[in-house]
């Protein structure tokens, strides 16, 4: 496990047990051998002669490209690596935004054996610099886009000797860093058309994708290709996706979601349609244009895509999957979609600590929506999942607990510049389960319902409050466009409700209204529920996928 990179930056004890018990991951104990774009891409193109089906369309340079031609690619891109000196197992980071160019970049590092790591440019040089330094990464691939950035987060790290650079048919600008410099499309053109698969392992690293949290500093998350090539079998055939699904995500590549949807699910031979950061409009317009089937964002673009009266303006009969993730989806936008789509969304669960399985709980089976109302569902084929308490151990149906999970993927985090993820490792596994920082519980027929976040569960006095409860009360409020509600420390009752709130056009921020919220939410729930103290703002923070970002709320009071 783990062995393509040094020993000392992959967890010693608190592994997770990877189990692949569903019948279509037997190979992962009968093989020596599994690469995940020879999974993906290369072997079922050939099995299903799709090389002429059409895999891409790249909204913003007006451009489609083939199965075959997506192959090409991916074999010069990665020859072009292996020539530069890149060697299997040296860790690469991607900067790119969504375009064709990121998905041959991920496909050509998968299969030469480099390690991917994903960024995107909503991420500065700090953060870029602690990438490449706790990866210790050997390559950079990036646009001419705010340069600068990579530039310093180059200047402050050791083990770089290659930046690759697309530049879009732009001169390379000067490069005032000691790497070597590469034309991306130069050295592509050079390069040759046929590359074998790197002989990875089952348990080789493929990915390491890095999250946020409450511990500071950012975690890599160690992604394997079995634990890929399993997530991609689990989620093609249980969504139900083939070669007339068009697909479209809102999410970034850079992101898990965004880069899971639009890589894993290439197997069955669907069309993806990219736009790099597509405005609320601009989603409704794509899916109106090209006929999108299958559709993936957070819920908050929904909301954008309601109050903004979209939904109107565009025919997306088309549809016929909705996926949300990333955040609680709110009753008011889980029904106002469904009234306008006819069908109700997906709630799915993912997250980059648990790999490649994304998701690894969902609401649909065999492409059709089966959980009842907002249930995330249950475990896809070949995972299971338990619902315990602080000791693991497993509770009654109907009461409250951790999620643990386990099967063909698990918890593994990058052991190298963080101080304290040797600690969370052992936090977040338990005799091999993985723990998810989210709080479930399990009804009687075994449908899963996410209650909230483990460090949105607010204790006052004692009582425990879900933050997301609260905002669903507040949004139902005329005056509210949005709501966040974060727990706020205080001397008697440990901590009171607070609640931040975006306004409609035609309501007045005063004390006023401060008090009709309150009695609003006295009225619609416990009173110990209500928010203590509102604040308004002109709007929430949120990351570049517009998921919101409660740590920054929490460090406001």
């Amino acid at each position: 496990m783990f062995d393509n990179v040094p020993a000392s930056f992959v967890p010693d004890s608190d592994r997770p047990d990877l189990v692949f018990a569903h019948p279509d991951f037997d190979w992962a104990y009968n093989t020596d051998q599994l690469n995940t774009t020879a999974a993906i891409l290369d072997q079922p193109v050939e099995a299903a002669e799709q090389e002429d089906s059409l895999a891409v369309v790249d909204e913003d340079f007006d451009r489609e490209v083939t199965y075959g031609e997506l192959q090409d690619r991916v074999n010069r891109l990665g020859n072009a690596l292996l020539d530069a000196g890149l060697e299997p197992g040296d860790r690469v980071l991607y900067r790119l935004p969504t375009r064709l160019e990121t998905l041959v970049t991920i496909l050509a590092l998968w299969k030469t054996g480099l390690v991917a790591v994903p960024s995107n440019h909503a991420h500065q040089a700090r953060e870029l610099e602690y990438f490449v330094t706790d990866t210790e990464a050997s390559a950079i691939i990036t646009t001419t886009e705010d340069l600068e950035a990579t530039y310093e987060a180059i200047d402050g790290t050791e083990t770089l000797t290659d930046l690759v650079m697309l530049t879009d048919e732009y001169n390379i600008p000067d490069v005032p860093v000691d790497v070597a410099i590469h034309d991306y499309e130069e050295i592509m053109e050079a390069a040759d058309t046929h590359l074998e698969a790197a002989d990875t392992a089952p348990l080789d690293v493929a990915n390491i994708c890095y999250t946020g949290g409450t511990t500071g500093k950012p975690k890599g998350c160690i992604w394997l290709h079995a634990s890929n090539v399993a997530g991609s079998i689990v989620t093609s055939e249980d969504r139900a996706i083939d070669e007339s699904s068009i697909m479209f995500n809102h999410a970034p590549m850079g992101h898990g979601f965004g880069m899971i949807d639009r890589t894993l699910t290439i197997r069955n031979g669907p069309t993806q349609i990219f736009k790099a950061r597509p405005s609320p409009n601009e989603v409704v317009q794509i899916i109106d244009e090209h006929n999108v089937t299958r559709f993936g964002g957070v819920p908050t673009i929904w909301r954008m895509i309601i109050n903004e009266g979209l939904l109107a303006e565009h025919d997306l009969s088309s549809l016929s999957e909705v996926l949300l993730t990333g955040e609680t989806t709110d009753r008011e936008t889980f029904d106002r979609i469904t009234e306008h789509l006819g069908f109700e969304p997906c709630n799915v669960v993912g997250m980059n600590p648990m790999g490649g399985v994304f998701p690894f709980i969902r609401s649909y089976s065999g492409g059709d929506k089966v959980a009842p109302l907002h249930s995330v569902g249950r475990p896809v084929p070949g995972l299971e999942a338990k619902v315990v308490n602080e000791d693991g151990e497993q509770v009654a149906r109907g009461e409250l607990g951790r999620l643990a999970v386990r099967g063909p993927t698990g918890i593994a985090y990058w052991q190298n510049e963080h101080p304290g993820v040797g600690d969370r490792q052992h936090e977040d596994t338990l005799d091999g389960w993985s723990l998810v920082d989210d709080i479930y519980r399990k009804d009687e027929d075994g449908w899963l319902w996410f209650e909230t976040r483990l460090d949105n569960m607010i204790v006052s006095g004692g009582r425990q409050i879900a933050a997301p409860e609260v905002e669903e009360v507040l949004n139902d409020h005329p005056a509210v466009a949005e709501s966040a509600v974060v727990g706020k420390p205080d001397e008697t009752r440990g901590e009171i409700v607070k609640a931040f709130v975006t306004l409609t056009d035609d309501a007045t921020p005063d004390d006023t209204l401060v008090t009709d919220l309150q009695d609003h939410t006295k009225s619609a729930m416990a009173k110990y529920k209500y928010p203590r103290e509102i604040e308004f703002l002109d709007e929430l923070p949120k990351d570049e996928v517009g998921k919101l970002q409660r740590a920054q709320l929490r460090e406001q009071g």
